[in-house]
């Protein structure tokens, strides 16, 4: 007679409640899948950094992730680390998850060494035999790392490394793999809070970049997605929290974070499902945490795992924005606002007319093309009562030969240079939409002196030289952020919202960070910008950033220059057709410097965007496109009382 242990106990009732596992199909390799000739879809349960023993409220959150996966059909449910102490006391953790499911995939974080506790106690607890192994669900293959071995003897705090052992076997799994990979670990392979020998791991994985769907890590708790040469990397936000230190420590969540990852090779996507909530306590933001030089970006520490759909054939990557589903029964006005330097000396004359068309009337098209409703211009030099004319719209500019002017689909009222201030630099003036409501919107442009945007190219201007050259602009920004206009109407933003938007003539702290740095973007340059650090401490967010968190090749934004090949720029001319190739610092886009901020609880951006190019054609071109700054879009939605 076999008298059951309480391990084969849990194994048998696992395959009494589990979910039906996938049906095995022939292994094909990751191009034909692909392609889509793998029709069987995989869907994974995914929770990490759930903190059981540590977070006060853990089990709970557990037991809302399980309860949640019985209403659907997954083939594995995954733990992606700092699970539960693996010890005697906390054992109902992986009771209960292994329970649930016949297939259960555990990784090991760093927390799971607390208290002395060893690899040993989770592969008891866990009734795993590894810390890093393989697991085929039909004709995926997961791959499981153990980042906690110790690389350098200096190393502080928990180790991060992957050693010599688990590189080989690796590598020999690459190598051999005859279908498509899913790799997880708990530390990050790149991105923040990633293993100390991240660039090696990146190497090693960009050779097999074909086989490779993506990499999966928890650790960070944030919620982000990279590109390394070919690689996506994406973090899963903690099921509970941020640690932010000091006398908050632990920022919690209000609702469990998890989801679903879903890989159908039919439509060659991957897809993360969201899963939204608010903060428990007060935002983040209130407590002064990015105010810290270390701080990971805001639009990565957020109280959500996004909606994200990767397609695994072209690796391009769509991330819906953070919406507030507590507006759901509520009505919803769509409101669509472009910020755009138009050029202005260039649309005064007649030069570059194309096809009996002026730069003007092009300019015209791509504003009437865009949809928008509010249009905050810069460098309008003359053009606005015939561009206001042309669209059928109000506009404030404060005089004839103005630099700014905002025009609107609705009437304007309370319009203003704001006294003190230069009017050359700073106007405003409140839309009035239908139904009563208003939107406060300030135009305005800071200067291009001081260090040019240009010598961000400069490879031998250091990253904080570079930042001390925004000076000027930080004060000149400073002065209207304190101006009374602006204060009053910020005050009461949660009824009238407040829009920002011009031309600030500087990148943004949000591009330039150690994560585009890693993925060889933004001139991997780690930049603190006093100008937008300003702006998100004031509360606005970005909207173009908001919309687009996850900073690719595709979502760079750059809106300077859009001139390209073919023109070169001569103080007192502008852009010149040369039969030489120009400067290097004006053949490509390369700084998002023109933004769209906002504040207000009824504001929701829901989709931002750059315009480069005329609606006649396919891309980027000047000079049918009328400016050397691309435009931006940002579509709203506005919570009607």
């Amino acid at each position: 007679m076999v008298v059951p242990t309480r391990r084969t106990a849990i194994k048998t009732l696992a395959m009494t409640v589990g979910a039906t596992c996938a049906s095995v199909s022939l292994p094909v390799s990751a191009r034909y899948f692909a392609n889509g000739e793998s029709k069987q879809p995989i869907r994974l349960g995914v929770i990490a950094d759930l903190h059981g023993g540590l977070a006060v409220d853990a089990e709970m959150r557990l037991d809302a992730f399980l309860k949640a996966m019985q209403g659907i059909e997954t083939d594995a449910l995954v733990q992606l680390g700092d699970f539960a102490y693996p010890n005697q006391k906390h054992q109902s953790f992986a009771d209960k998850f292994n329970s649930a499911h016949e297939n259960t995939i555990h990784v090991i974080g760093n927390h799971e060494f607390d208290f002395k506790l060893s690899r040993e106690d989770c592969y008891e607890a866990w009734d795993i035999k590894s810390a890093y192994y393989r697991r085929d669900l039909g004709n995926l293959r997961i791959i499981v790392l153990d980042g906690n071995e110790i690389g350098s003897p200096t190393q502080q705090g928990y180790p991060s490394f992957i050693g010599n052992k688990q590189r080989e076997w690796l590598e020999k799994e690459l190598q051999m793999a005859d279908r498509p990979l899913l790799i997880l670990s708990h530390q990050p392979l790149a991105g923040t809070g990633a293993v100390q020998n991240a660039n090696e791991i990146q190497e090693m994985l960009t050779r097999y970049q074909n086989k490779i769907l993506l990499c999966i890590n928890g650790h960070t708790h944030v919620d982000s997605l990279l590109q390394v040469d070919g690689v996506t990397y994406l973090h899963i936000n903690s099921a509970s929290y941020k640690w932010v230190g000091g006398e908050t420590r632990m920022a919690y969540y209000k609702d469990p974070l998890f989801t679903t990852i879903t890989i159908d090779p039919k439509m060659s996507l991957v897809t993360v499902e969201s899963k939204p909530s608010t903060w428990k306590a007060a935002p983040l933001a209130d407590s002064g945490y990015f105010d810290r030089d270390d701080a990971p970006p805001e639009s990565i520490v957020v109280p959500a795992i996004r909606r994200r759909q990767i397609n695994t054939r072209t690796h391009e990557v769509q991330t819906d924005p953070l919406i507030n589903d507590s507006n759901k029964s509520r009505s919803k006005m769509p409101l669509k606002v472009l910020a755009w330097n138009i050029w202005g000396r260039l649309n005064q004359e007649p030069k570059y007319t194309i096809a009996s068309k002026t730069a003007r009337d092009r300019t015209i098209e791509i504003i009437r093309q865009s949809g928008a409703d509010v249009v905050a211009m810069i460098e309008t030099y003359g053009s606005a009562a015939d561009i206001a004319e042309a669209l059928d719209f109000h506009y404030y500019t404060p005089s004839v030969s103005a630099n700014l002017c905002i025009f609107s689909r609705y009437p304007l009222t309370d319009f203003e240079p704001l006294t003190g201030l230069s009017a050359f630099s700073f106007i405003a003036a409140t839309v009035n939409l239908p139904d009563g409501q208003k939107v406060r919107v300030y135009d305005i442009w800071l200067t291009s002196g001081g260090r040019h945007i240009v010598a961000i190219k400069d490879k031998q201007l250091s990253d904080a030289d570079y930042c001390a050259g925004d000076d000027l602009r930080f004060d000149q920004l400073q002065k209207f952020l304190v101006h009374a206009d602006f204060r009053k109407h910020t005050a009461n933003s949660d009824q009238v919202p407040v829009i920002v938007a011009g031309d600030f003539n500087c990148v943004s702290h949000l591009d330039h960070t150690m994560v585009t740095r890693q993925s060889k973007l933004n001139q991997s340059r780690v930049l603190p910008i006093k100008v937008s650090k300003a702006m998100h401490k004031e509360g606005f967010s970005d909207t173009f950033r908001q919309s687009n968190p996850d900073i690719l090749d595709s979502t760079l934004g750059h809106t300077w220059t859009t001139v390209g090949t073919g023109y070169k720029y001569v103080s007192g001319k502008g852009f010149v057709p040369v039969k030489e190739h120009p400067e290097p610092e004006y053949r490509d886009p390369y700084a998002r410097i023109d933004y769209i901020y906002a504040i207000g609880s009824r504001l929701e951006a829901i989709k931002s965007r750059v315009i480069s190019h005329h609606p006649s054609q396919s891309e980027r071109s000047f000079p049918e496109f009328s400016s050397d700054h691309a435009a931006v879009l940002t579509e709203f939605q506005l919570v009607q009382e």
